[in-house]
């Protein structure tokens, strides 16, 4: 499954939900990639949040879904909107050990190699 996102720290409700959904993928023995865009690019980012606040009422914390994927090899691959990361002032730096930039062609590599795509 391929994910597309745009939400960020500012909304921990709906910033949870792809994660959730990737979660849900896992449970039947599928792998989720990321693409991580707009305000959703601090969620790869050390430094601008921690995963572990963003928490909605009745759900987990995004780090502790993460955690769950990355513990089961569920990810493929998260990538970071360089564009868009750059115009927030995150760095190469600040990302996560399991975020990498990429830019359009990314996110189109990944489309393709999908066969389903769910987009926040």
């Amino acid at each position: 499954m391929q994910c597309t996102t745009t939400i960020g720290p500012d909304n921990a409700t709906r910033a949870v939900l792809p994660f959730i959904a990737a979660k849900g993928a896992m449970e039947h023995g599928a792998s989720t990639e990321f693409f991580l865009m707009q305000e959703a690019t601090y969620l790869g980012s050390e430094r601008h949040t921690n995963l572990n606040e963003l928490q909605s009422p009745g759900l987990p914390s995004v780090a502790t879904v993460l955690d769950a994927l990355l513990e089961n090899d569920a990810i493929g691959e998260v990538i970071v909107c360089e564009p868009c990361a750059t115009a927030r002032n995150v760095t190469a730096d600040d990302l996560h050990e399991w975020a990498a930039f990429g830019d359009a062609a990314d996110l189109y590599t990944q489309l393709e190699r999908n066969d389903n795509t769910v987009s926040f």
